[in-house]
């Protein structure tokens, strides 16, 4: 019988102490390279033998085929958390399908990747990290997050979540720190709420997160449903500081020699999609305009879908107009008094909402907001700053100079054009995604309404988890982008904030009771109106209160020191004064 030497178990060096331990029936496969004739013959007598020796002893069979999850090379974390890390119940951790890069990468999407280069997270030290949950941690600011997690362990190795944070005002209904029972509520619901709603047929694939921060409040929840088997293969986190801008530019004063005066950001080689969510963001210094100009105009080849910013002329100094224009439609926001000739620069912020709600900040404050007509998703060749096309003339053209630009296929805050906090939030991403390792395939997305499209277009991406925790900011179209966002058996849990709760059951939605009496009360009292109790501080000022009453035209009385206070009350009361 021929030898599938394939299959042998070992290879060992010629002349190796354990080949000659061995016997001969059992002796594995020795591939050598040799010149000489008289080895030659020697390994055709051998050859021979081992033959025979086939014959009695069968070869191992193969090891059954398995599933293994998505690595990025063979070997690597990846492969050194399938063998080492284990769940707290003591079980190996089943091997998992994950999102390969064939997955297209949805519109102002990012999909994060273990490093390799990183060891893998050992069962030891999970339960090390474990240990340090504390039901109340001590206060820990940094950089306006709660960190409940220190940098180093115990043992003086870095803590892998040391960057997962959680809110840090004092003042919010659910910080952990002064009110750790807020969260705890909030935990234990979610918890069996998941173990109440999924089950074998209806697992929990795609776990979804709506403003998660710095991820620690996700990172527990994730940890509990492991405990009880319900951790899910997909984790996605809707973050406005993940958004990054498509373009940037460094800008030039206004008019230029070319271009009509303006110039097409097209130069930088975008050719993505915008609409219906947009922002433009610039630090602007206006000269004396002799007509009216444009700030920015982004449209397409036939001119009829458009987002645009037009400066007024001679006669409408400081007046700014924030609108679009789609199918013939035009819907135009006036904004007045935002800019002087030749005054300080203005740093500006023009964003659209994915619901069509155009927003204009000027130095951090909101200015103007308005809804307008949502403008289509199109490919717009031209992207013009300072002018709004080559072919018009260059006394048409913006005159001051426009720099520090940056522009996002996405809705921003005044936040987002410093790019605050995207350090931090990247930071915790990168370790909750070394954390979970071949277990979750970890995706952020920039706005809710991007989130909703990608699951219009890959059904993969659908929640069967919707969460929004401690979000008290209102977003446009809430609701109905959370339901869109939902799988065939999808749960959205909206706990703290505007918003609802809503259960996917057949083809249409139904409203989930996410009542916690403790948040409530909590947020309650977070709302009471401020007032002020008792008197003020320190010694009464009668000067003040004099001069108030005579402004009044009421006869004060004259301030008099304490000691004769009783002489001037028993004068009034017609009483003789005492010896």
């Amino acid at each position: 019988a021929a030898v599938d030497r394939s299959m042998a178990p070992l290879i060992v060096e010629v002349g190796s102490d354990e080949e000659e331990d061995q016997p001969s029936a059992a002796r594995p496969t020795v591939l050598a390279d040799s010149d000489s004739e008289s080895e030659s013959e020697a390994d055709g007598e051998e050859e021979g033998d081992e033959e025979e020796a086939a014959e009695e002893v069968p070869p191992p069979p193969a090891p059954p085929a398995q599933q293994r999850p998505f690595r990025a090379r063979p070997g690597g974390a990846a492969a050194e958390a399938a063998a080492e890390a284990a769940d707290d119940g003591g079980g190996p951790l089943e091997a998992r399908v994950l999102d390969g890069p064939e997955v297209a990468i949805p519109r102002a999407a990012r999909r994060w990747w273990p490093d390799e280069e990183r060891p893998a997270v050992t069962s030891r030290m999970r339960k090390d990290v474990h240990s340090l949950l504390n039901r109340q941690p001590r206060r820990n600011d940094f950089s306006a997050w709660q960190m409940s997690f220190p940098i180093k362990m115990p043992n003086g190795v870095l803590c892998p979540v040391s960057a997962l944070g959680e809110c840090g005002d004092p003042a919010c209904p659910s910080y952990r720190p002064k009110r750790p029972e807020v969260r705890e509520s909030v935990e234990n619901f979610i918890l069996e709420k998941c173990i109440t709603h999924f089950s074998k047929d209806a697992p929990l694939g795609t776990y979804a997160t709506i403003g998660c921060g710095l991820l620690a409040q996700d990172w527990i929840i994730l940890e509990r449903l492991r405990k009880v088997g319900l951790l899910p293969r997909r984790a996605i986190f809707v973050e406005l500081r993940t958004a990054r801008p498509v373009m940037m530019c460094e800008g030039s004063p206004f008019p230029r020699s070319v271009e009509g005066g303006g110039m097409n950001l097209r130069q930088t080689g975008f050719t993505g999609l915008f609409g219906p969510e947009f922002a433009f963001s610039a630090v602007v210094t206006f000269d004396k305009q002799t007509e009216g100009s444009t700030l920015f105009e982004f449209y397409n080849d036939f001119d009829q879908d458009a987002i645009f910013v037009h400066v007024g002329g001679p006669s409408a100094v400081g007046k700014l107009t924030f609108g679009t224009y789609v199918d013939g439609q035009r819907f135009e926001m006036p904004i007045e008094g935002c800019w002087e000739p030749r005054g300080k620069p203005v740093k500006f912020l023009f964003a659209c909402s994915g619901t069509g709600v155009l927003r204009a900040y000027a130095d951090g404050e909101l200015v103007m907001a308005s809804a307008a007509v949502s403008p289509k998703p199109v490919v717009r060749p031209h992207l013009y700053v300072g002018g709004a096309s080559c072919k018009k003339k260059a006394a048409g053209a913006f005159s001051g100079s426009i720099t520090k630009i940056k522009v996002w296929d996405q809705e921003v805050d005044w936040l987002g054009t410093d790019l605050m906090y995207n350090f931090e939030v990247e930071s915790a991403v990168n370790q909750f995604t070394q954390w979970y390792t071949g277990e979750c395939a970890i995706w952020s997305f920039g706005s809710l309404a991007a989130y909703a499209e990608a699951v219009k277009t890959d059904q993969r991406f659908a929640a069967d988890l919707l969460m929004k925790v401690d979000v008290h900011d209102e977003l446009d179209g809430y609701d109905d982008f959370v339901c869109r966002a939902l799988s065939a058996n999808g749960l959205a849990l909206t706990l703290g904030g505007p918003g609802m709760s809503w259960c996917r059951r057949g083809g249409g939605w139904c409203r989930v009771d996410s009542s916690l009496e403790i948040l409530d009360k909590a947020e309650a009292k977070t709302k009471l109106p401020w007032a002020l109790l008792g008197s003020y501080p320190g010694q009464p000022q009668h000067q003040f209160r004099t001069a108030a009453c005579a402004a009044g035209g009421v006869k004060a009385r004259p301030a008099l020191p304490p000691r004769r206070r009783a002489q001037r009350r028993q004068a009034e009361a017609g009483a003789a004064p005492a010896a």
